[in-house]
């Protein structure tokens, strides 16, 4: 990352997250959080919430989320345009190349001007029908 793209808000998908334990994933986010430009929202919060394993770890994950990422918050603007951008993607028969989740989240960034930072072609599939900016956290097939 430049430093001229880490200065608009970028949307940090799970499936960035889950690739921390890789050192390239590491430095994009780490670069991230120092400039401010590290974002979430409620459908990742909750899914990296998941992941905890008892109270203590959700309150934890929890807590670290909100000091480290920007919050970008949801309304029902950004719900309607989910299920419009599920529609369109089934008029070209690809209803199922993205999850709700994948489509909220979608809709959060394009809603909040983000670029959506992810691992997962979901979101290229998106971006295909929202024409909204999305990145690959590093080239596609580098990271388990």
């Amino acid at each position: 990352m430049t430093a001229a793209t880490t200065l608009r808000l970028h949307l940090i998908d799970t499936s960035v997250m889950a690739r921390l334990r890789h050192p390239p994933v590491q430095r994009v986010v780490a670069g991230l959080i120092a400039d401010r430009a590290a974002a979430s929202c409620v459908t990742l919060d909750l899914e990296a919430g998941y992941s905890g394993r008892n109270l203590a770890e959700v309150q934890n994950i929890t807590q670290s989320r909100r000091t480290r990422f920007t919050n970008l918050s949801i309304n029902e603007s950004i719900a309607d345009r989910a299920r419009e951008v599920q529609t369109l993607m089934a008029r070209k028969g690809q209803q199922r190349a993205a999850g709700a989740m994948d489509l909220l989240t979608a809709a959060v960034a394009e809603f909040h001007g983000a670029v959506v930072l992810h691992y997962d072609e979901d979101f290229e599939h998106i971006a295909k029908v929202t024409k909204q900016p999305q990145a690959w956290v590093v080239p596609r097939g580098t990271v388990s």
